[in-house]
């Protein structure tokens, strides 16, 4: 019984703190729609993959919604700022720079190589964890055989005994 009072805290706490990063994310929206338009429309439209990404990542710690948001934010942030130093945020240059495709390109190919990166590393790093495993065995063998050297054959066997 109380285990199960513990688990549906567990629950209802995690669920508050995401409902509160949520709610946050959402007043800074429309803070942002009232007080910066055009920079609110170029997120919005530039950030699609990454929303996507979020809905679509049910794992415990988000690890492709993280890695398509930075890479997808780095390819929007260049054009933000754009707008924020040449156009003075007017919608017009907005809707002209989401309308060039090489914007769009270089936006959602930075989300791209972000979905890229989450479905790669993995094999990659495994790849990387294995060859060291393999060379650490090998340095093992020669510490062994160098042991044996010096203490002879009869240090195996001794062990052997000892195991069985």
């Amino acid at each position: 019984m109380a285990k199960k009072k513990k688990d549906k805290a567990a629950k209802t706490g995690a669920k508050k703190s995401g409902g509160l990063s949520f709610f946050a994310i959402l007043v800074m929206g429309v803070l942002l729609f009232m007080v910066a338009l055009p920079t609110f429309i170029t997120l919005v439209v530039g950030l699609l993959p990454s929303v996507l990404a979020f809905f679509c990542d049910r794992h415990h710690g988000r690890y492709l919604a993280r890695c398509v948001f930075g890479l997808n934010f780095s390819g929007v942030a260049p054009y933000v700022m754009e707008l924020w130093h040449d156009g003075g945020q007017s919608v017009s240059i907005a809707t002209q720079q989401l309308l060039d495709p090489m914007t769009m390109v270089i936006m959602y190919g930075a989300a791209g190589l972000g979905w890229l990166m989450y479905l790669a590393m993995p094999p990659i790093v495994a790849n990387v964890l294995n060859l060291t495993a393999q060379r650490r065995t090998v340095e093992l063998r020669e510490q062994q055989r160098d042991l044996v050297k010096v203490w002879g054959e009869n240090l195996i066997s001794e062990i052997e005994k000892g195991q069985r």
